[in-house]
């Protein structure tokens, strides 16, 4: 769960200290990120769209020679969000929206069958409800996921966006969203949805299985299928969280990159690697829209 976040959201966990695996256990496969090409009519390369894991074991090897190119024959970096990980920033945005006066105690919001788990997660992090009093269910969701992440001990740098803005050297970086429009996502849940996102995320950090690694494989093994099935598993098998979290906002980017390409542009896009999976990709989007989709080998 707290993996499938970071596939998915680029504010909403990096910049809140998400972090996974240590050191030692980070994969070590061989790297076969996917990568892909936009072509138009013509046949000509127009952009490229890459998957990434917002945060990452440090010291994992997933950059390939194909990428760095693709990267450089473009003529900007787009990402989910264009302002690099600054956790004040993202935790002032949390503040403005995450708050709601009255609200009954997290556990309180959770049915029964699901309480214990969170009794777990709180035991395990040293949290209780008082640590989330008048938070609102979606931002305790986020801030236990992130939690449970740092404890883990990895570096909230070590993502792939970083080392991408690094290549990127003085390229334009543009983003589809904004810090505060993702949190704002979260905060338009309905209450419903708010509720089985935190009782998802209560059993996963609550479990001692670690699926992390699991996850961190398919990726850098480029299966995007894999991923694909996990992105209808968990929390985004909700049909509500799937539309608000993965649905609508790839129809949106799919709008934005659409125009950006018949502008003239030619980006390198990287966004979570959910993204790019399932029957509701921005590949099968893009498509739709009239342009040709490549799998770079």
């Amino acid at each position: 769960m707290k993996l499938l976040l970071r596939l998915l959201l680029a504010a909403a966990l990096g910049m809140l200290v998400t972090c996974m695996g240590k050191d030692d256990d980070k994969p070590k496969a061989d790297a076969r990120v996917a990568l892909w090409q936009v072509v138009d009519k013509a046949g000509t390369v127009r952009g490229h769209l890459f998957g990434t894991v917002h945060a990452l074991p440090p010291g994992t090897q997933w950059l390939r020679p194909e990428i760095t190119d693709a990267l450089a024959t473009s003529d900007r970096l787009v990402l989910e969000i264009a302002e690099p990980l600054d956790q004040t920033v993202a935790g002032e945005a949390l503040a403005r929206l995450a708050g709601t006066a009255g609200l009954p105690p997290p556990s309180q919001r959770l049915p029964v069958a699901y309480r214990d788990e969170l009794a777990s997660v709180y035991r395990k992090l040293g949290l209780s409800d008082a640590d989330f009093a008048d938070t609102e269910s979606w931002a305790v969701a986020l801030q236990l996921a992130a939690i449970a992440g740092q404890k883990a001990g990895a570096d909230p740098m070590s993502g792939a966006e970083p080392e991408l803005r690094k290549l990127a050297g003085a390229k334009p970086i543009a983003g589809f969203e904004t810090i505060d429009s993702q949190f704002g996502i979260f905060d338009a849940l309905p209450a419903r949805e708010q509720q089985v996102l935190l009782q998802e995320v209560a059993v996963e950090v609550a479990s001692d299985k670690d699926e992390e690694a699991d996850m961190v494989t398919l990726w850098l093994r480029g299966n995007d299928l894999g991923i694909a099935k996990e992105s209808d598993s968990g929390f985004l098998a909700d049909s509500g969280l799937h539309a608000a979290l993965l649905s609508n906002r790839n129809r949106d980017w799919a709008d934005q990159l659409d125009a950006m390409l018949k502008a003239g542009a030619k980006p390198f896009v990287a966004v979570g690697a959910a993204h790019l999976a399932g029957s509701d990709s921005l590949q099968r989007l893009m498509m739709a829209r009239g342009w040709t989709i490549k799998r770079v080998p």
